[in-house]
């Protein structure tokens, strides 16, 4: 899964991960936007065993919740579920009190559900009402929340980008003789801390148009200034530039839809413009590695695009989309090369066999890059291709997109 993690994307950035104890217990919280996508992302990112608790209707299936189960998954509930849900809950309220009272890592999305907006929903209290039932059980017991913020460069495009970067830890220790004593109280002081931590670390639109967050972070990452900086820095820069929203966004308003219009009237991206202001990509490297390219694709093709017509047939929201994407390519991929080794192996000598697996891995990864090289170029072809007052026009639309948003 590590592998087809990071083909899918084009990188994933982590930064203050070292946040997260390397013992003991504690309880992270993550905002959602990407169903199981996100839970798949901090398993392989953080080095402990976490335990998972995800929204109870995916563990319906016997067989899916069995092998949910093994990968540490949990289910909890919501209240709309119905009165049966209720025992239910008290039952994984209780497996999260006992995996933290022995010094495990349980993961919660407080929003309950995921969504690909960029906008933080309200928290519910259920992971923060554990916490203090936790240290009221364990007395000398700390236990530290870790905010965690999970931003998706885009729900369901590949080559797409990924940032995950962890907060300061907060201690629920402080509110427990409050909690004793007036429990709503504590219970509303601990989400509405633990929202607001969340909520400085993931891109949020803070109530106000998500879309228009959502098209003036896309130029950004498009533009020179975001090339030239580190994946840190990029990190802090689009956290940064989220935060301050409820600030530039009606000065960025206008320049933004003039800046659309003009898109849509080019029938271009901003892909196609930030790849205008680049050096130019050279052609060079498609020519003389298109052999390798569709050897690569003739040997690997077939699980790929039978999962891409798995998710496209069976995806019904968009935030399960790159999940059900990833996991397919990655299990059809592995039948599909465990059956050309059982094929080589039955009518080849040894030696031929393990050339044609080795070749037909190794091309397999070369033409992956060869295909997200292409799609450069490609955008560099389309900025060609527009006529010099169209694309003057265009970035200077940009230009003013980008001194809106960064004053």
């Amino acid at each position: 899964m590590r592998g087809a993690l990071g083909m899918f994307f084009e990188k994933i950035s982590a930064r203050n991960l070292d946040n997260i104890p390397q013992s003991g217990a504690a309880l992270l919280i993550a905002n959602h936007p990407s169903s199981l996508m996100d839970a798949a992302l901090l398993g392989i990112l953080i080095k402990r065993p976490i335990h998972f608790f995800a929204r109870g209707d995916i563990f319906i299936h016997p067989l899916v919740a069995r092998v949910l189960n093994a990968l540490h998954m949990h289910p909890v509930h919501h209240h709309q579920g119905g009165r049966q849900t209720l025992g239910a809950n008290k039952e994984s309220f209780k497996k999260a009190i006992e995996l933290l009272s022995a010094g495990e890592l349980v993961l919660f999305f407080p929003e309950g559900s995921s969504h690909i907006e960029y906008s933080l929903h309200p928290f519910r209290k259920g992971a923060f009402r554990i916490a203090f039932q936790t240290i009221s059980l364990n007395p000398g017991l700390t236990l530290p929340i870790i905010p965690i913020g999970i931003n998706y460069s885009h729900p369901t495009n590949l080559f797409s980008r990924v940032w995950v970067q962890a907060g300061p830890a907060l201690i629920t220790n402080d509110l427990l003789d409050t909690y004793q004593h007036h429990p709503t109280i504590a219970l509303k002081q601990l989400t509405q801390r633990c929202y607001h931590a969340v909520q400085n670390l993931a891109i949020d639109s803070r109530h106000l148009s998500p879309r228009i967050l959502f098209l003036a972070l896309d130029t950004w990452r498009q533009s020179n200034y975001a090339a030239s900086f580190s994946s840190t820095h990029q990190i802090e820069a689009e956290t940064a530039i989220s935060n301050a929203y409820p600030i530039w966004w009606q000065q960025a308003e206008e320049p933004l839809k003039h800046y659309e219009d003009l898109l849509l009237q080019a029938g271009c991206t901003p892909a196609t413009i930030g790849a205008s202001a680049l050096p130019k990509t050279s052609v060079m490297p498609l020519i003389i590695g298109f052999p390798a390219a569709i050897i690569g694709w003739l040997l690997n093709a077939l699980p790929l695009i039978l999962a891409r017509h798995i998710a496209d047939q069976i995806v019904k929201r968009i935030d399960f989309y790159s999940w059900i994407l990833v996991s397919s390519s990655a299990i059809l991929w592995l039948c599909w090369l465990i059956f050309m080794a059982i094929l080589s192996f039955s009518f080849l000598p040894s030696w031929e066999a393990i050339a044609i697996l080795f070749i037909s891995i190794s091309t397999g990864q070369y033409c992956w890059n060869y295909f997200a090289y292409y799609q450069k170029w490609k955008a560099g072809q389309a900025a060609k291709k527009l006529p010099t007052t169209e694309l003057t026009n265009l970035q200077l639309a940009c230009e003013k997109v980008l001194a809106a948003i960064q004053e």
